[in-house]
Formats: C-alpha cells, structure tokens, sequence
C-alpha cells in the first residue's frame, strides 16, 4: 500500500525557492520532491539526536 500523498503550500522567499529549485535540478529530482526530501533528512536527523540526548 503507498503511502498517502497530500499537497500543501508553503510561503518562502524567492532566494530561498531558487537555491531549492538548483539544487533540485543537481540532484536529479523535481522541486517537490527535493522539499520532501530535505524536510525526510531534517526529521531524521533530529530525531536522531533526541535518541541521543536520551542515552
């Protein structure tokens, strides 16, 4: 089963959207998807250090 996809607006600045529109088109995914996956990582690595904190 995939997972639900839902789609949301984000406001933010010009600067901000080109760099991801760049670095979107470097590494070989659309803009969305680079968002996605730049948000994945930023979770993680947070939650990764909760776990951390923790021990």
């Amino acid at each position: 089963m995939r997972p639900e996809k839902i789609t949301t607006a984000v406001r933010m600045m010009c600067e901000m959207r080109q760099k991801l529109e760049e670095l979107a088109v470097m590494n070989g995914r659309s803009l969305s998807g680079e968002i996605v996956f730049r948000l994945r990582a930023s979770l993680e690595q947070e939650k990764q250090s909760a776990q951390k904190q923790r021990t």
